[in-house]
């Protein structure tokens, strides 16, 4: 888990380069407090040097000058790096990595879970080790297959590496899009880095509106679709992707990696217990190889399915008694707290409580703000840092989590059971349909029937905000371009490829690496994945039943009461409380009126009925005040 940054010109090598790089890795410094290096590269003379900063370790600051030392010479290439050291924590795991004898070197984010298998592959073709880094191990597969070496990593990757040999730079980010590479592109050169704040302050990029962004935000909540940021010019690295950039601005770019969604598949005539014992070896594999680390490892525990499911199979996997941390809240309807307490006592795992810690959120909103770069989806994402501080605090490093159970497996009701509805009405399903509709788990029958109801045929309501309203400076011109699934399984595909997966992940690598702490999802290794998406919906849902497979699949595993719970939480957060608590701090947010996209007097006149009807979107408008206040106006929050 790391930073990279780095710039590469589009013409001669120039002074001055080594400051530049250095300053952006010093935005990232967050990211990795362990260590820090930097590459510096003629790429015209064919010629290097390796720099230690003031924060490297002894070893590399008594062989490596510093990199202040380097700024008179020219470089057209520069590559940055922050370490937080989970393996290996020796001096063999420090960046930048240089193979002379291959002539390969570069930068690289992330980690590799299967970085034993593939080194003992490696080994068996000749290939000597000096460490038990998976950083070796990525540079040497990349030097022996090349760019196929990609596909054969199980893990979160962001590399960039300079091949000498072919004069390129190559960029690639793992299948599902877990770790950041942001890009700005000019006449002059790339820029790139794991953070966009790294990319402003080489001062290239101005600060400039991506109105798209906004509209899409406010209306629908999405973000980061088609790879895109709240900031012009500024993008995502696709995932799943390789791009390959020569000295004159060439750039190819390659997927090596599609998820290929096939509900046809020959699963499809399997019988379910076959499924769900296929689906239980996947997961345990994914939670084994997700246990490597050489520091402390902990859960995070909501209570809930996924979370649960990943504490049992960790718990069973590891040597020693694991800890867990879960949140508990005041308000009943919201509290998980007594069903992570039944699963931490029938795996043995030591069990932290943390006490309501969503009023935190003002107590350094700024900086907050800041780290994330974007409005974000909710203040939850708050609380969830905050646990996982108190974990770090406790000496935890490395946090297994349940996040992508609800995008694999169908976990949300608005999202996917009321569309499974009508796909069965649509197909002629009636037996399905019924045994559906009166089963299901989570709402009574008028209920649900309200609910669906509502869903597909949304009814005005005279005293909720119609979103055009809130949209200033033309915003309302703008079509609606996200995409909208009209099947179960359409709805499933653009969650985990464009709608949500994306962000969630962008968000949770800022969120954790902010402490830092190393995020892990066992629950979206990508066999998983490709596993889920040849199921067909059957599978995922059935007999009222959300995430009907996984429940078959950990039904010996957990209690019954975690199993086969009919109240779904999530990760709660009491959004309405949060909002009338913070009414006279959300006021005097909108009373300057001084963001041009939003309609801030209707706002204010609105606060309390908005609160109760549509305390989402409220939230997203004020989301997208606190970051336009911070990275265009240049403001703070005042305490």
């Amino acid at each position: 888990m790391c930073g990279i940054t780095g710039i590469f010109l589009f013409d001669d090598p120039r002074p001055g380069m080594a400051q530049r790089i250095h300053s952006m890795t010093n935005t990232i410094r967050h990211r990795g407090p362990d260590d820090e290096g930097y590459c510096l590269i003629s790429t015209k003379a064919a010629t290097y040097r390796l720099a230690a900063g003031a924060e490297s370790v002894p070893e590399i600051r008594e062989r490596q000058p510093l990199i202040a030392a380097l700024n008179q010479e020219p470089f057209d290439l520069v590559l940055g790096h922050r370490r937080f050291a989970i393996l290996d924590l020796t001096v063999g795991g420090h960046q930048p990595y240089y193979d002379a004898a291959r002539k390969i070197g570069g930068v690289f984010n992330g980690l590799i879970y299967n970085y034993k298998e593939v080194k003992a592959e490696l080994e068996a073709k000749g290939e000597v080790f000096h460490t038990d880094c998976d950083t070796d191990v990525l540079f040497k597969a990349y030097g022996y297959w090349g760019e196929a070496c990609f596909a054969k990593f199980n893990g979160t990757w962001a590399v960039a590496l300079y091949d000498f040999n072919k004069r390129e730079l190559i960029l690639s980010r793992d299948r599902l899009g877990k770790k950041p590479i942001y890009f700005y592109r000019d006449q002059r050169g790339f820029y790139f880095a794991s953070e966009i704040k790294a990319i402003l302050q080489t001062r290239e990029a101005e600060v400039r509106v991506n109105e798209r962004a906004v509209f899409d935000y406010l209306t629908g909540g999405y973000r980061d679709l088609s790879q895109s940021t709240f900031y012009e010019g500024i993008e995502s690295l696709p995932p799943a992707s390789v791009l390959r950039l020569n000295a004159k601005g060439k750039a190819v770019s390659t997927k090596y990696w599609e998820l290929q969604t096939n509900r046809n598949h020959a699963l499809a005539s399997a019988a379910p217990s076959e499924v769900a014992k296929e689906l239980r070896n996947i997961l345990e594999d994914a939670v084994r190889i997700r246990l490597r680390a050489d520091v402390g490892l902990g859960i995070e525990l909501s209570g809930g399915l996924d979370s649960s499911s990943i504490a049992g199979l960790a718990t069973a996997a590891h040597s020693k008694p694991l800890s867990c941390f879960t949140v508990e809240y005041p308000q009943t309807q919201w509290n998980e707290e007594p069903y992570a307490r039944e699963v931490a006592t029938r795996f043995g795992m030591d069990y932290h409580v943390v006490r309501s810690p969503e009023r935190w959120f003002w107590n350094d909103v700024n900086d907050f703000v800041a780290l994330h770069e974007e409005p974000f989806h909710s203040p939850n994402l708050h609380t969830q840092q905050a646990v996982w501080r108190i974990m770090h605090e406790a000496g935890i490093r490395v946090i297994l989590y349940g996040a992508g159970g609800d995008e694999v497996f169908a976990g949300y009701r608005k999202e996917y059971f009321y569309r499974h509805l009508r796909d069965l009405l649509k197909r002629g399903e009636m037996a399905a349909f019924i045994k559906n509709f009166t089963r299901f788990s989570e709402l009574s029958a008028p209920a649900l029937v309200a609910k669906a109801w509502q869903q597909f045929f949304p009814k005005a309501n005279g005293s909720a905000p119609p979103v055009h309203s809130l949209l200033n400076n033309g915003l309302t011109k703008l079509p609606v371009l996200a995409p909208n699934g009209s099947t179960t399984e359409e709805q499933l595909y653009l969650n985990m490829t464009e709608l949500k997966m994306p962000y969630w992940l962008l968000s949770n690598d800022k969120n954790s690496l902010a402490i830092p702490v190393e995020v892990r999802a066992p629950l979206l290794d990508y066999r998983l994945v490709e596993f889920a998406f040849h199921l067909p919906v059957n599978f995922l849902i059935r007999d009222g039943w959300l995430k009907w497979i996984l429940r078959q699949a950990m039904n010996d595993l957990l209690p019954p009461n975690i199993t086969w719970r009919r109240k779904k939480m999530g990760y709660p957060f009491p959004l309405e409380d949060w909002l009338r608590d913070s009414r006279g701090m959300i006021d005097s947010l909108f009373a300057g009126n001084e963001n041009p996209y939003l309609n801030s007097r209707l706002i204010r006149a609105n606060l309390d009925q908005w609160t109760a009807q549509q305390p989402e979107l409220l939230w997203r408008a004020l989301s997208l005040e606190l970051w336009h206040r911070r990275f265009v106006r240049g403001q703070r929050v005042a305490a």
